[in-house]
């Protein structure tokens, strides 16, 4: 076996690199954005090694769309219709039953797929240390996926955007027609 004896450009360089690495990370992980700079550099954890909680559940589950919305429940229900979707339809647009709302019913539920969501009061039950309930089931595996309804930058729940939303879910496989 060779012995290997670095010279001083070599330790200088390993060390430039250590700090260029760790900061690329450290910047990576403030901005969320640490997975992709993990797998840039071929590291192994990155590699899906178990399926989400929800990866398992039923393409064809319900659909559930929460928030007030500024399309009738008559119009939501056309719309799923239109796209096959008629009977996976659940919805609580009253913003004020929103506030009662029972989230926790939804954790570990493999009878939803998907959840779409629009304006919602942030009073609500089940955000525990969250800002808003929204975020909290963004945040965790154990509720299904969870797809905001956005317009011009705000939470608004729109015929146009919950068709898109479904029309994505639908060519990508994630929910069944």
């Amino acid at each position: 076996m060779v012995a290997f004896t670095p010279n001083l450009q070599d330790v200088t360089l390993l060390s430039d690199a250590i700090k260029y690495i760790t900061d690329e990370l450290t910047n990576a992980f403030k901005c969320n954005q640490l997975e992709s700079v993990l797998k840039k550099y071929h590291y192994p954890a990155t590699e899906k090694t178990a399926e989400p909680y929800f990866d398992a559940s039923l393409p064809n589950g319900k659909i559930l769309v929460l928030g007030s919305s500024s399309c009738s429940e008559r119009h939501l229900e056309a719309t799923f219709k239109a796209l096959g979707l008629a009977d996976r339809l659940e919805y609580c647009l009253d913003y004020s039953k929103l506030k009662r709302y029972e989230f926790e019913r939804l954790r570990n539920n493999h009878h939803y797929r998907l959840i779409i969501v629009g304006p919602m009061p942030h009073s609500t039950h089940g955000t525990d240390d969250y800002s808003s309930v929204i975020t909290r089931m963004e945040s965790s595996d154990e509720f299904p996926k969870v797809v905001r309804a956005m317009n011009n930058g705000e939470l608004k729940i729109t015929k146009s955007n919950v068709k898109a939303i479904l029309t994505k879910e639908k060519s990508s496989g994630f929910i069944a027609a």
